[in-house]
């Protein structure tokens, strides 16, 4: 019980080191493993296992691949977006009311100035903040279309060089002390684009009839 197992001692080495003795003859290191390595281990002990591959770390590697590409990816598409939005060269300014009653009139005034090349759809978005269409009812949209679903006003072409001055009149539904928005773009074909400072916000007074 308390014998312990003899210590091999370690194998002898050729100078070169290219070969052990084995006890009866020189053997090249790389036809056998040295005895003291292939010797069996002791009871209660575990052989340490070559080494192996990880597949978790490689593709946790190819993951990290996958996602670098994907966020190059999208740097090139937000790059080429922001690009696009650059070049939409607009002057917006506006007036609103800020003092209203419910049942009243109320309104704002959008102006925008094209300062580059032709534009297909000039938009104006009521959607932010507070919800201006949520809240009131739109009496008059000037020349524009509204489009109650995408809660905006549609209003056409702006040429370059062109300025356009929109009045959008509405009748307010709910008191209360609210902050309106209204957002410009440009929309060609399914791409929307946006100007630097498009938009425009108010703080607004609503007293009840």
């Amino acid at each position: 019980m308390g014998d312990q197992p003899p210590v091999q001692a370690p194998p002898q080495v050729s100078p070169d080191g290219r070969f052990y003795w084995d006890g009866q003859r020189w053997v090249p290191f790389q036809q056998a493993a040295p005895a003291a390595q292939t010797a069996p281990a002791p009871m209660g002990q575990f052989q340490a296992s070559p080494p192996k591959q990880s597949h978790t770390g490689r593709n946790l590697a190819v993951g990290c691949l996958g996602i670098v590409a994907l966020l190059v990816t999208i740097g090139i598409v937000s790059s080429g977006s922001h690009g696009s939005s650059e070049t939409l060269n607009w002057s917006v300014d506006g007036r609103q009311t800020t003092e209203a009653v419910v049942g009243g009139s109320d309104a704002f005034q959008v102006t925008v100035t094209n300062n580059g090349s032709d534009a297909s759809n000039l938009i104006l978005y009521l959607n932010s903040k507070d919800d201006w269409l949520k809240h009131h009812v739109v009496t008059d949209p000037d020349s524009c279309t509204l489009n109650s679903s995408l809660e905006r006003l549609e209003c056409g072409p702006i040429k370059d060089g062109e300025t356009r001055v929109i009045n959008v009149t509405g009748s307010p539904k709910d008191a209360g002390n609210f902050t309106f928005a209204v957002d410009v773009a440009d929309e060609e074909g399914s791409t929307l684009l946006y100007p630097n400072l498009g938009e425009l916000y108010w703080s607004e007074a609503v007293t009840p009839a």
